[in-house]
């Protein structure tokens, strides 16, 4: 069954930190999870028992790059981007089902209450309760095509949330065009659906294209959709949780601040609101939870759909590109890529194809293939060694950029490309070891 408890089923009991005794959800599952980050672990949290709630929570799911490869099938990191592409070019359309688990529990008009839901607080700056893994689903107002994507909501009322479409994404423009109609945006939040819908919700793709296709091309199979109760919208039949609602034409409230991937809390939003008409869940559902801010898995969950997606489309232009690496350091803002390099000024070019491609980054870097772009270690050593700031760094200024970067200025920002790559006609080489000598030393080692 492709749902998130399926899922969960599968990982190996040292993937997953359980807390069996009542723990308090506000700032705790966020300071283990950072916590875990700075030992270099990345289990997912099951929390039993969550302070006065009846439902468990799961959170850190997607903070590991390898169980994000599992999630979709891929057997290992370096073969997501091959898995991802295949997805993109054999789309499997959804099905509509008459009935599903996410539906065994309906409650609409006074019996809509989402405080009952295990919402956490994560930091000490935010406004209220937030939730943050909550995929979006609406509807394209004039062709009906369907849109997933995630928004920050935080809970005000039973039955009212403040969201912030901050990305203007295709949701904001969605909701623009039907502010003109004169009608609300119907949107359902799904909360727990199986990961490959999740990571398809996080990607960026053409506005015609339905991310539940993609999610069908990920696991090989339609994804089964129910319809929904109040709304004209459909949503996984073995989610864990759905709120059906609109969001409120030409109404705007404060909302913020929130922790965002940044590493700062941001007033920056678009002000909207959520009315929730209906909630439907399982009997007995789990409430799936995303540590936000500069976590590893806010982080990742945003990125790996992106990289995947980026990384082909430069392979398209420059077949010569060999991996791309968003690092943690540097949020959504910062890039490597390496390439093999046949003539000068390839990486330039690379680099200016992908500040077109991604308005996020502001900064990027090219090296060689002998440098590993996942290792930060070594893009900073081949800057140190192949870079010279007066011949192999440009600024392309005034840039449109994402509007959560604190540096920005009025949604413009600068972009810096730098060519750490050795010129063609390079007289220096790397120092390197025999393969038998680096085998022996490693065999030493595991002996010891």
């Amino acid at each position: 069954m492709t749902s998130l408890r399926a899922f969960l089923e599968t990982l190996p009991d040292r993937d997953v930190f359980r807390i069996r005794r009542p723990l308090p959800l506000d700032y705790v599952p966020t300071a283990l999870v950072l916590e875990l980050e700075k030992r270099e672990k990345h289990p997912v949290l099951y929390i039993e028992q969550p302070e006065g709630f009846d439902m468990p929570v799961v959170a850190n799911l997607f903070a590991d790059r390898r169980r994000i490869a599992r999630m979709i099938g891929a057997e290992s990191p370096a073969q997501f981007n091959e898995a991802w592409l295949h997805a993109e070019e054999n789309p499997i359309p959804p099905v509509v089902v008459e009935r599903g688990p996410v539906q065994e529990v309906v409650r609409t008009g006074e019996e809509v209450n989402v405080g009952w839901l295990p919402i956490s607080r994560h930091f000490q700056q935010d406004a209220g309760r937030y939730i943050g893994s909550g995929i979006l689903v609406c509807k394209d107002p004039d062709t009906g095509v369907r849109n997933l994507s995630y928004q920050r909501l935080q809970m005000k009322a039973r039955d009212r949330f403040g969201a912030s479409l901050h990305s203007r994404g295709h949701i904001w423009e969605h909701l623009q065009r039907a502010e003109v109609q004169g009608r609300n945006l119907e949107v359902a939040v799904v909360l727990g659906a199986h990961p490959a819908v999740h990571l398809a919700a996080a990607a960026k793709v053409a506005m015609e294209v339905d991310e539940y296709d993609i999610a069908g091309g990920l696991l090989g199979q339609p994804v089964e959709l129910v319809r929904c109760r109040t709304i004209d919208v459909e949503v996984p039949a073995n989610a864990e949780i759905v709120l059906e609602g609109e969001i409120l034409a030409h109404t705007h409230e404060d909302e913020g601040p929130f922790g965002e991937y940044t590493g700062y809390a941001t007033h920056r939003s678009t002000r909207n609101v959520f009315v929730v008409k209906a909630v439907t869940h399982r009997q007995a559902p789990i409430f799936l939870d995303v540590i936000p801010g500069y976590s590893n898995e806010h982080l990742l969950l945003g990125r790996v759909a992106k990289e995947a997606h980026v990384f082909q489309r430069l392979k398209e232009v420059i077949p010569n590109v060999r991996a791309l690496n968003y690092p943690r350091s540097g949020t959504h803002f910062h890039a490597y890529l390496s390439l093999e390099k046949t003539a000068e000024g390839q990486a330039r070019q690379a680099l200016m194809l992908l500040f077109g491609l991604d308005a996020y980054v502001k900064l990027a870097v090219a090296v060689d293939t002998d440098i590993d772009v996942f290792n930060e270690s070594e893009v900073l050593w081949a800057m140190a060694t192949r870079f010279q700031a007066d011949q192999d760094m440009f600024v392309v200024p005034k840039v449109f950029c994402n509007r959560l970067d604190p540096s920005a200025r009025e949604g413009v920002a600068a972009k810096l490309g730098i060519d750490a790559t050795a010129p063609l006609d390079w007289d220096v080489e790397r120092t390197s070891l025999p393969p038998e000598a680096i085998e022996r030393a490693r065999s030493l080692l595991d002996e010891g």
